[in-house]
């Protein structure tokens, strides 16, 4: 039986249209309703007294989702969960939407214009400030950013500490370590490993709590760091996790040099970071890579690409580990 191929033009429109599911999408998460059918069905009368919405409205709503997948319609007006629905619940995908379809975000990406001609990001156009300082005076907005990176961040974890030989290393700092998940995945695997997580200012409270309550105090700590400044010594092995390519090149090296000063002769740089592959195959990275353009000027990068900032910093790539998560470690060791 012949299967029916879309023409160019069908394949097209469901690109350009593409925003007509991703905003419904975030519009049934901002109003909680993956969380409040859970393993529950629910009229749509009861959910829209539960959400305080228009019954008509929200129903032509979730019918248009239910027609992708996105939840399913049983008789009577009556919805459930879908293994899809249920990606957006709030120990799941529902960060990571609530930030990508937020108003502040579609601002971004309605300015890529502007960073395509000029190579600057459309943050700081629009917001006057770049995103990180913007992100301090917007905690609630910063809260969800976090969120959604550490639930991206963590699916790639349990990878790095598979396929990476820790077995050598008796401390490890994790430069930019966010709410020091991955260090804590490390530790968690590698108990002779002592490790700190070094953050802005204002994250390092919420990390002696979360350091706390995975009763880690005597393994892992917290310290305040500007790595555009300083990168605190005393490590055998210095971690970055999808650090890099929030920063042009300048700054990258920047960083790096900072970290070269910190770390001993025979110590270790770990870079975990997206590669670009050459030529027309599809990567994540290669979409990634407008994104880190449009929120702080940064790139992903070749591989040729990172052996090139290393060499600029004081280091030579040692070796690259891929993964099965479409991330990959790249080791560097000191000139």
């Amino acid at each position: 039986m012949n299967q029916k191929t879309n023409s160019p033009e069908q394949q097209m429109m469901q690109f350009i249209l593409g925003k007509w599911i991703s905003k419904p999408i975030y519009v049934a998460t901002k109003l909680g309703i993956p969380d409040i059918l859970g393993e529950e069905d629910k009229s749509i009368k009861d959910l829209a007294e539960l959400t305080d919405t228009s019954a008509s409205t929200l129903y032509r709503m979730m019918r248009a989702l239910a027609g992708v997948g996105i939840f399913s319609e049983l008789k009577n007006r009556i919805f459930k969960n879908t293994p899809l629905s249920e990606c957006l619940m709030k120990d799941r995908l529902k960060p990571a939407i609530l930030m990508f379809q937020s108003s502040w975000h579609g601002s971004i990406w309605g300015n890529l214009l502007y960073s395509i001609k000029t190579g600057k990001p459309a943050f700081e156009k629009v917001f006057g400030e770049p995103a990180f300082e913007w992100f301090a005076k917007n905690p609630e907005e910063a809260t969800i950013f976090h969120e959604a990176n550490s639930f991206k961040a963590a699916s790639s974890h349990r990878v790095i500490t598979e396929v990476y030989d820790f077995s050598d290393i008796k401390t490890l700092t994790d430069v930019g370590g966010g709410l020091g998940g991955l260090m804590i995945e490390i530790l968690n695997v590698n108990s002779h490993i002592k490790g700190m997580v070094a953050e802005l200012p204002q994250v390092v409270p919420q990390l002696n709590e979360i350091i706390k309550e995975h009763k880690l105090e005597g393994r892992m700590s917290a310290v305040k760091c500007d790595f555009f400044k300083k990168i605190p010594s005393s490590s055998d092995a210095y971690l970055f996790s999808h650090i890099l390519h929030d920063w042009p090149d300048d700054k990258c090296i920047t960083i790096l040099k900072n970290c070269r000063k910190a770390i001993p002769a025979y110590g270790k740089l770990l870079i975990v970071e997206g590669i670009i592959p050459p030529g027309n195959e599809f990567s994540i990275s290669k979409l990634l890579d407008l994104e880190v353009l449009l929120m702080g000027g940064g790139c992903e990068r070749t591989e040729d690409e990172f052996r090139s900032l290393l060499n600029k910093s004081g280091f030579n790539l040692s070796q690259v580990i891929r993964t099965e998560e479409s991330i990959s470690i790249i080791e560097g060791v000191p000139e």
